[in-house]
């Protein structure tokens, strides 16, 4: 027996929700989705999902936010560099996890990743003997993204001139497992209206 699969590797997930929602006008995260909103759907698949601990890293409103989710059992963490890009706020999650394992980044305006896909991600990176795992649909690269704890210092030292954590996709791109996933759910993200429009017609 591998390993990989003798002895899980621990994961920490981290869910990016620090942005100022520009292009919508209005702070996404709180917009009503199904019968919560949508920051609280993201949250809620996560805490479902086969993750050792759930890190939000918080930025814009981050406040009103944190009340919105009441008591879940998560950790949360302020960017106070949140205006400098979604980079900072990886940097922030991966600073604050509990213990050095391996770390998954999420993004706040991906309601409808479920946590089967999440766990589809979480088993194919276990057994895998590769040190990042990306779900992918149509050979486009979706989320969550995987990342074994040996490249922690290489998103850590990235400043917000570099291309961010699609630097490292480069990088190592031999390093990485591609999981096959049957929905485009992993690539769909709300920028605009219409994206949010879209998405709550399939909540």
């Amino acid at each position: 027996m591998p390993l990989a699969s003798a002895y899980p590797k621990s994961i920490s997930g981290i869910l990016l929700a620090a942005g100022l929602s520009t292009r919508m006008g209005a702070p996404k995260q709180l917009l009503p989705f199904g019968e919560s909103t949508i920051v609280e759907t993201v949250v809620d698949s996560m805490l479902a999902a086969s993750f050792d601990e759930v890190i939000l890293v918080l930025g814009h409103r981050a406040s009103a936010i944190e009340k919105q989710l009441g008591t879940r059992l998560l950790k949360t963490v302020f960017n106070p560099d949140y205006r400098d890009g979604m980079l900072t706020s990886a940097q922030a999650g991966i600073r604050a996890r509990k213990e050095n394992g391996a770390f998954a980044l999420m993004l706040v305006d991906q309601p409808l990743i479920t946590p089967n896909l999440i766990n589809q991600v979480i088993e194919a990176y276990q057994q895998t003997e590769k040190g990042i795992a990306v779900p992918s649909y149509n050979y486009k690269r979706g989320h969550p993204v995987i990342f074994n704890q040996k490249y922690a210092s290489d998103i850590l030292a990235l400043d917000t001139e570099s291309d961010g954590v699609r630097t490292l996709l480069k990088k190592y791109s031999d390093d990485i497992h591609y999981v096959t996933v049957d929905t485009d759910r992993v690539l769909r993200d709300i920028d605009y209206r219409e994206d949010y429009e879209r998405a709550l017609k399939e909540t």
